[in-house]
């Protein structure tokens, strides 16, 4: 016979069991009818939500939407978050608004762990991970709401707002992967819009709660990473190609990093100008690295304005060549860098760009060969660039300084110190070159001018101080050289042009060009620096033809003005 006891225990056994199987079915069943039901209720509440938040401005469509209630995993398929840019419009002089606007389409998302009793019973979203695979994403700038910086703190059009009824909403972690993007700038008179194939977004500790207002940090998250890759656009004029290998973004640490920027002329040479019909410059522009430090995103996803403490360029190549046998564009005044900056129609302000590791090269034909001089081992800092009115207003002074190897041999420095303020452009420059061979400068002179150095080093070439502005430039140049020799050169062989030569040639280097100078019995001549500037013709042409003016002032080839400059200043020593 059985023990009373053991079937008493089986009996208990039996009961606990039946409760466990039966909770189990409720499980089960409740289970299943939230992975469906529950599902329903949180797509029609997110749906809703969305509209009511945004006041009509977004509204949400989802295909459905999956909830495991025990993990907390949460799969939306076919959904997407619209914005009405009509609505925006009509509502601008009314309402507050950021004037950024988001599109999202999507065939599939995931949310893991997702607390759903937190978020019943204490009115709190908290969630470890955001998942987005392959969406589409497009960003519209819209021009400012009217209302938003009346109504509205500007670091509040920059934050998420708390939904009513919320307690607050933490997200660890937003993930997008293999995305597209698209954007259109619609704040100006034309719209503006140019398309990413690879884009990657990874948003670390998102918060919103009724505390946290937003001043620091960016939409409310730690720190916003954004990837693109595999940029392209042709320039307006379809001229060029402009290209980036990629552009990386992060709030948090607060850089900007643009890798292998090219811009690439769809023509050669020879076709590139005559397709522009005037003089022009072809420029091959490559750089290795642009990096923009602690821009201030928030200022210009609102006003466009660009400030920043430092723009670093490694590693820049520059190439341009311009062909002088095409005439000049009629009425075409290149204007001054002050001028430029000024006219900038948003606010510009970068504490310091610094070159690192860059070749400039210029060439330029005006015969059947064109002529080049190159620039490498470039580096160079400015400081205080800026239109900033009462900064200009204020006498700020910007300067330029750099070193660089003349056809890699000599080494050159110059410093610009600009006034941006000053109305008729006033600016300065210095400048030295070390030892080199003269003949290095043949690759240019010989293609540009009937001339060839035969012999000379260059010791040392100072310009102590040039003062220039809108119209002239003014100063000395230092020019100490040995065993100079130039050649008059001819097209064309024949008796009288080599007599006219071997003239020439004779009083060049006998009677006007001393080969020394300072000169065997230690006299130093002096150049004289006074060039009128061409106003057809850009800064750099200024610079270089005021600095050509003091050296034929020194060798002997004198203008009236550079005459007269040197008869007082003897009477004044």
């Amino acid at each position: 016979m059985d023990d009373p006891k053991k079937r008493k225990r089986r009996k208990i056994w039996k009961i606990i069991i039946g409760i466990a199987v039966f909770f189990l079915l409720v499980m089960v069943t409740l289970l299943g009818v939230g992975y469906f039901y529950y599902g329903k209720i949180i797509k029609a509440f997110l749906i809703e939500t969305v509209h009511r938040e945004s006041n009509g401005i977004y509204h949400a469509e989802i295909g459905k939407l999956y909830l495991n209630v025990i993990t907390g995993a949460l799969t939306v398929t076919d959904m997407a978050l619209i914005p009405d840019t009509a609505l925006y419009r009509r509502k601008y002089g009314s309402d507050s608004l950021s004037p950024m606007l988001f599109q999202l389409k999507m065939n599939l998302f995931r949310v893991v762990d997702f607390r759903i009793l937190d978020a019943i019973q204490n009115r709190r979203i908290k969630v470890s991970k955001i998942r987005f695979f392959s969406p589409e994403v497009t960003v519209y700038r819209m021009m400012p709401s009217i209302k938003a910086k009346e109504d509205r703190p500007e670091h509040k059009l920059m934050s998420i707002p708390l939904p009513k009824g919320w307690n607050a909403i933490s997200i660890e972690k937003i993930e997008l992967h293999n995305g597209k993007l698209d954007y259109f700038d619609l704040s100006g008179t034309s719209p503006i819009h140019f398309a990413i194939p690879g884009c990657a977004i990874l948003i670390q500790d998102l918060l919103v709660d009724a505390a946290y207002q937003g001043e620091n940090q960016l939409f409310n998250a730690k720190d916003i990473q954004i990837h693109l890759t595999g940029l392209s656009d042709t320039t307006r004029d379809g001229l060029n190609v402009i290209s980036l290998g990629e552009i990386y973004l992060s709030t948090g640490l607060k850089y900007i990093t643009i890798r292998d920027f090219r811009l690439t002329p769809q023509f050669n040479r020879n076709d590139y100008t005559r397709k522009v019909g005037y003089q022009t410059d072809r420029m091959e522009v490559f750089i290795s690295r642009i990096a923009l430090m602690r821009p201030d995103l928030r200022e210009f996803i609102l006003t466009s304005n660009i400030q920043a403490g430092r723009l670093e360029v490694d590693s820049l190549v520059f190439d341009a060549y311009r062909d002088k046998r095409v005439p000049r564009k009629p009425g075409f005044r290149p204007p001054m860098p002050q001028d430029g900056v000024r006219r900038l129609k948003t606010r510009l302000q970068i504490d310091t760009v610094l070159l690192r590791g860059g070749k400039a090269t210029y060439s330029e034909q005006v015969g059947q060969v064109p002529g080049s001089l190159f620039f490498n081992n470039l580096n160079a800092s400015f400081t205080g660039l800026t239109n900033d009115s009462l900064l200009l207003a204020a006498g700020l002074i910007s300067e330029l300084h750099g070193t660089a190897y003349l056809m890699g041999k000599g080494k050159l420095e110059a410093t610009i110190r600009f006034k941006f303020g000053a109305p008729n452009n006033a600016f300065t420059f210095s400048a030295q070159l070390g030892p080199m061979e003269l003949r290095e400068v043949n690759p240019m002179l010989t293609k540009l001018l009937p001339a060839e150095i035969r012999s000379g080093k260059i010791k040392q070439l100072l310009v102590p101080m040039v003062f220039a502005n809108d119209d002239v430039a003014t100063g000395q140049l230092l020019f100490y050289y040995n065993d100079l020799n130039i050649a008059m050169t001819t097209p064309r062989k024949s008796t009288w042009n080599s007599i006219k030569k071997g003239v020439v040639n004779f009083v060049a280097n006998n009677l006007v060009v001393n080969s020394n100078n300072p000169t065997k019995a230690g006299k130093m001549n002096t150049g004289i620096i006074h060039f009128h500037r061409d106003k057809d013709k850009g800064i750099i042409n200024f610079l270089w033809k005021s600095a050509l003016s003091g050296i034929k002032s020194t060798v002997g080839f004198n203008t009236k003005e550079q005459k007269n400059i040197k008869k007082r200043e003897k009477k004044w020593h």
